[in-house]
């Protein structure tokens, strides 16, 4: 059995643990997180955060994203929210809305497929005027969409068989005036074709990669620039790139990558403060991540759209501290080579043992970490500095004859299979992990838990203390 590095601390060590963790990495706050019972109610609370009034709005399906996708540019052009509604009824909620902002206009985007001729009486019996803009398909929907657009000097072209890409762009293509026109993979549709032949356009955005839009389609556009990676999140990466200078990052904003409703309903609401939109999965993509930490510094106010069951707690708070949180995997990876780390410093049984006149018995240490500061280094690996000194002072080192001994006999045998343990359970907080993991003990095959305390600390996650825990 291997002796292990297994760190029992004190209730005092722990205070001194949590007094560390308090000091925030990241300067940006969590100002809210705007949310409802369903995409709906998180809709009309986005339009609360960002109207009190509007002559115009936009009605879009909340159940379908095929013709909304186009929309956030004409709504921005009017100033006007984006009110979600289903095919055959318009909800109290959303007629609520129509009559607290007194909107007299609204634009309906799709055809009856997907908004009914029951949602537009209801709209003109509220004494508002309607206009319906739609087309036999996505495609033709977002050209006359785009022809309902005031002159502008550039285009968005992106797949309109997915919502992320065009979610990306949308608060950009709002704030510019571009159009966002639709494509499948491989050809560009007549009517987008046409529109963009009599279009005096002098730049043009190709939103995602050549796996959702190909080479061949950029080839047919004005002085394109390609935007886009091998993932959703890639490409929210590049947006977020190659438009760093444009944005204003008193507001940031951040939704779900794998839903669209709530980053639609966002979309005109960060175009209006010129702000990001920053997409996330289950985790933020490092792609996404290595974006924010570029601009992080700038952040002051970040703003989650949806609840925590579409952007989790660790998610937000990985955006408002510029941190990349650890995954399950990651976190025992962490766990299991902090614990490696210690085989060499304990296991120094073929070196020779000095007895000392005060009756002790110690060893001499490898020669790679045989001074206090090469130690110090060498467990700084995968150990904070609170952590690395917890095991130094553990092993009561001793310097005997110019040479760093440990003393013999101060650890017992913990041998718990930690790769293949399970995660219990895991919290974050600023830039603090705490992770309870279940392992096996090889000496007897009992499950143990053992809680791990994690810190970043020099753009890392580092282990500043982990336990054995005694559980019934």
């Amino acid at each position: 059995m291997r002796k292990r590095l297994l760190i029992i601390v004190s209730a005092a060590a722990i205070s001194c643990a949590v007094f560390f963790a308090s000091n925030a990495v990241g300067a940006a706050s969590l100002q809210s997180r705007i949310w409802g019972n369903d995409r709906y109610e998180t809709n009309f609370k986005i339009v609360d955060s960002g109207w009190t009034s509007s002559e115009y709005a936009v009605i879009a399906s909340g159940e379908g994203f095929a013709d909304v996708l186009c929309a956030a540019p004409l709504a921005k052009q009017y100033n006007a929210p984006i009110l979600l509604t289903e095919k055959y009824n318009l909800s109290s909620g959303a007629q609520k809305q129509l009559s607290n902002l007194k909107v007299k206009n609204v634009f309906i985007i799709g055809g009856t497929g997907v908004v009914s001729d029951n949602v537009k009486s209801k709209l003109e019996n509220m004494n508002i005027k309607t206009t319906r803009i739609c087309g036999k398909d996505r495609f033709e929907t977002a050209v006359k969409v785009a022809k309902n657009l005031k002159s502008s000097t550039g285009v968005v072209v992106t797949n309109g068989y997915g919502f992320a890409d065009a979610l990306s762009i949308a608060p950009i293509a709002a704030q510019k005036g571009m159009a966002i026109l639709l494509t499948d993979k491989e050809d560009l549709s007549l009517p987008v074709k046409n529109f963009l032949d009599s279009k005096s356009y002098t730049e043009s955005y190709v939103v995602g990669g050549t796996g959702v839009v190909n080479d061949k389609i950029a080839s047919q556009l004005k002085n394109n620039t390609r935007l886009g990676g091998n993932s959703r999140y890639a490409t929210n990466s590049a947006i977020l790139n190659h438009f760093a200078d444009k944005f204003n990052y008193d507001k940031v904003y951040v939704a779900s990558g794998e839903n669209y409703p709530d980053a639609l309903s966002g979309s005109v609401l960060a175009a209006s403060s010129n702000s990001p939109l920053i997409l996330v999965g289950t985790s933020v993509d490092s792609s996404v991540m290595s974006s924010v930490k570029d601009q992080h510094d700038k952040y002051k106010s970040v703003i989650v759209l949806g609840g925590s069951g579409v952007v989790s707690e660790e998610s937000a708070n990985s955006i408002v501290q510029g941190i990349e949180y650890l995954n399950d995997s990651e976190a025992v990876t962490l766990i299991n080579n902090a614990d490696k780390l210690g085989y060499p410093v304990v296991e120094a049984n073929h070196m020779p043992v000095i007895h000392t006149k005060d009756g002790k018995y110690y060893q001499r240490l490898e020669d790679k970490f045989n001074s206090k500061e090469k130690l110090f280094s060498y467990l700084n690996e995968y150990y904070t500095e609170l952590g690395s000194n917890r095991i130094m002072n553990m092993l009561e080192l001793r310097e005997i004859d110019g040479a760093y001994c440990k003393k013999v006999g101060q650890l017992g045998c913990y041998p718990p299979d930690i790769l293949n343990a399970k995660v219990v359970s895991k919290t974050s907080s600023n830039n603090r992990m705490e992770v309870v993991i279940a392992a096996k003990d090889l000496s007897d095959g009992s499950i143990d838990q053992y809680k791990a305390v994690f810190m970043y600390e020099s753009g890392k996650w580092l282990v500043n203390y982990w336990q054995g825990l005694m559980v019934k």
